[in-house]
């Protein structure tokens, strides 16, 4: 699960997305040519991570079979996709 509300959104991508008439989540999800590293850690060290200010939490692991979502605003569940290069299966 990711929440929309806790994935950084540079400036200038969110700049670039509202002259485009997008949802600046659109290219940071789906974009490639800017990024940021994103690691797990166990959930008995999610408070010492949170107060890290180098560290965004944005989510957290579940299931494969729970699927993938995107959690907006209110709870709402937005299953996402690969939209970028993926690799054949």
């Amino acid at each position: 699960r990711i929440f929309s509300n806790k994935i950084p959104v540079d400036y200038e991508t969110a700049k670039v997305a509202g002259d485009f008439n997008l949802d600046p989540l659109v290219p940071a999800l789906n974009g490639g040519e800017d990024y940021e590293l994103l690691f797990t850690i166990p959930l008995d060290m999610y408070d010492k991570a949170e107060k890290m200010s180098n560290v965004k939490v944005i989510g957290h692991i579940t299931p494969a079979e729970s699927g993938y979502y995107l959690i907006g605003e209110g709870g709402s569940e937005i299953e996402l996709r690969a939209r970028g290069w993926t690799e054949a299966e």
